[in-house]
C-alpha cells in the first residue's frame, strides 16, 4: 500500500502534536521523580511544550482543508512552509526542551560541594499554619532569643530577630519572614525553639533548605553561626544572650563545707580592642556587648574605614569561658598572631588581630582611668599622630603609677581573727601643771 503525500503529512502533524503532549508528560514526571530543576526552569519548560502543542494546530487544519481538497493544485512555497512549521515547532523544540531540562538542570537536593544529603525522618511533623506556637514569645513580649542576619546583596546586614517560639519562613504573605524572592517556597521552612535546642525544619520545599552547605530534608539543629540558605537568600543564625541564660541557667551556688577555705572567685577579665595603625590608629573599643561585628560597614559595632577590610569582616561572641574571634567570608581573611582563622578562636591580652590591614591589639581591662577628651569616634584615648604606631601610646600613657600610702593606722584584713586584730592606744594628752611657790631661805639675803 502506497501513501501519498497528503497522508504523510497528516501523520506528520498528528504526531508533533503528540511529541509536544508527551514532552509536557516527560519533564512532569521527570522534576517529580528525579527532583531536578528550580521552579522557573520546570515553569518555563512546561509553557514552552504546552506551546508547541497549541502551534500544531494549524498545520493540522490546513492539511483537512487544503491539502486534502487541493493537493496537487496549491503552491509549493504555502506547502513547503506548513511542512516546516510542522517539523519545527512539533518536533524540534518539544525535543529539544526534553533534552535542555534533562542534561542542564541540577538536583534540587543535592548537596553543594559533595556533601550527603540528610535523609527524611519519619518522626518529623510540620507544623500547621494556625500552630499556637507563632504566637508564643518565651522570652516575654517583644524579647527575642535569636536573629537571622541576612549576608548577600541586596538585603545584606538586614536583621530578622526571632521572638516566637514557632517562626515560618517562606513566599507567602502570611509568614513570620516573608522571603521576597521566586525561588523560594510559599511555605519554604520553620525553625523552632525550646529552652533546650534549636531546630530548623525544610516543609517540603522545592528548591531545598541548605544548613552550612549541606541539603536538609526533614528536621537538622542549629547552633550560633550556622549559614542558612533559602531559595537564593543566606542568612547566618545566632543566639542572644538572652536565649544563653535562659538555656543554661545560673548553677546553685555550693554549700560552704568547714574548714575549707574558698579561693577568691575566678571571672572572664574584660578586655578591649585597640588600633595599632590605620586611619583611626589609637581608637580604642571595649568588648561590653554580647556579640561585636567587626567590618567596614557603617551598621558594624567596630567599624573600620579601609579598603582592605569587608563591610562585614568578623565577628567576636562572649561566652562564659571567654572571648571568641570568628571569621566571616572576608575576602583578606581574618589573623589572629600570624594565624588565618579557620574555625572560632579564643582572644588573650596580648594577642594581635589583623583585620585586613588594621592591627587590633586585645587588652585587658583592669580598672577604670580618669577618663580623657573622647574624639570624634567617642575613644577614650587620645588620637595618635600620623605614623605613630601602638608602642607610642603605651609611651605616653607610660606605666601604672604605685598607690600612695595610707596614713594613720593600717586597716584590719578580714583575713585576721578577731583575737589578733590590734587597736592602736592613743597616747595620753600631757595634763597642765599647776603654779608651785618657791620657798626663800632666810640667809638669800
Amino acid at each position: 500500500m502506497s501513501v501519498d503525500f497528503p497522508m504523510w503529512f497528516g501523520m506528520g502533524s498528528y504526531g508533533g502534536l503528540a511529541c509536544a503532549l508527551a514532552s509536557v508528560a516527560y519533564i512532569v514526571l521527570y522534576a517529580t521523580r528525579r527532583r531536578r530543576g528550580t521552579t522557573r526552569q520546570f515553569v518555563r519548560s512546561l509553557l514552552c511544550c504546552i506551546l508547541a502543542s497549541f502551534l500544531t494546530l494549524p498545520p493540522i487544519w490546513w492539511n483537512l482543508n487544503r491539502l486534502d481538497l487541493y493537493g496537487p493544485a496549491l503552491n509549493v512555497n504555502e506547502i513547503t512552509f506548513w511542512l516546516c512549521w510542522s517539523i519545527v515547532l512539533g518536533w524540534c523544540l518539544p525535543l529539544a526542551v526534553v533534552a535542555g531540562y534533562t542534561l542542564l538542570t541540577a538536583p534540587l537536593v543535592a548537596a553543594e560541594q559533595g556533601h550527603p544529603i540528610q535523609r527524611l525522618s519519619s518522626s518529623t511533623v510540620l507544623r500547621a499554619l494556625n500552630d499556637p506556637g507563632r504566637r508564643i514569645e518565651p522570652l516575654g513580649k517583644g524579647h527575642p532569643w535569636g536573629q537571622l542576619v541576612a549576608m548577600e546583596q541586596p538585603y545584606a546586614g538586614q536583621v530578622n530577630l526571632l521572638t516566637r517560639q514557632l517562626t515560618l519562613l517562606g513566599r507567602e504573605n502570611d509568614n513570620d519572614i516573608v522571603l521576597e524572592d521566586l525561588v523560594a517556597s510559599r511555605y519554604h521552612a520553620e525553625i523552632r525553639w525550646d529552652p533546650n535546642n534549636v531546630e530548623l525544619v525544610d516543609r517540603h520545599s522545592t528548591n531545598g533548605t541548605f544548613l552550612n552547605r549541606q541539603a536538609v530534608i526533614g528536621m537538622a539543629p542549629l547552633k550560633t553561626g550556622d549559614v542558612i540558605k533559602v531559595g537564593n537568600l543566606v542568612y547566618r543564625f545566632e543566639i542572644l544572650a538572652t536565649a544563653m541564660d535562659a538555656t543554661f541557667p545560673a548553677e546553685v551556688e555550693t554549700r560552704k563545707v568547714r574548714g575549707v577555705s574558698s579561693g577568691p572567685a575566678t571571672q572572664t577579665p574584660a578586655l578591649a580592642l585597640v588600633a595599632v595603625n590605620g586611619p583611626i590608629v589609637g581608637a580604642r573599643w571595649l568588648l561590653n556587648q554580647q556579640m561585636v561585628g567587626i567590618g567596614r560597614g557603617p551598621e558594624q559595632q567596630i567599624c573600620l574605614p579601609d579598603e582592605s577590610v569587608s563591610r562585614q569582616h568578623a565577628q567576636i561572641v562572649r561566652q562564659r569561658t571567654g572571648y571568641f574571634v570568628n571569621a566571616w567570608q572576608s575576602i583578606n581573611g581574618t589573623w589572629l598572631n600570624g594565624e588565618e582563622l579557620t574555625a572560632p578562636a579564643q582572644l588573650h591580652p596580648g594577642d594581635v588581630l589583623l583585620i585586613g590591614e588594621i592591627e587590633l591589639r586585645c587588652e585587658a581591662v583592669l580598672g577604670t582611668r580618669r577618663p580623657t577628651a573622647p574624639d570624634a569616634r567617642g575613644s577614650s584615648l587620645p588620637t595618635l599622630p600620623p605614623g605613630k604606631d601602638g608602642a607610642y601610646l603605651l609611651q605616653r600613657l607610660g606605666p601604672p603609677k604605685e598607690p600612695r600610702a595610707r596614713l594613720g593606722p593600717p586597716r584590719l584584713t578580714p583575713s585576721q581573727p578577731p583575737e589578733q586584730r590590734q587597736t592602736p592606744t592613743p597616747e595620753p594628752r600631757p595634763q597642765p601643771q599647776p603654779p608651785q611657790e618657791t620657798e626663800q631661805h632666810p640667809d638669800a639675803w
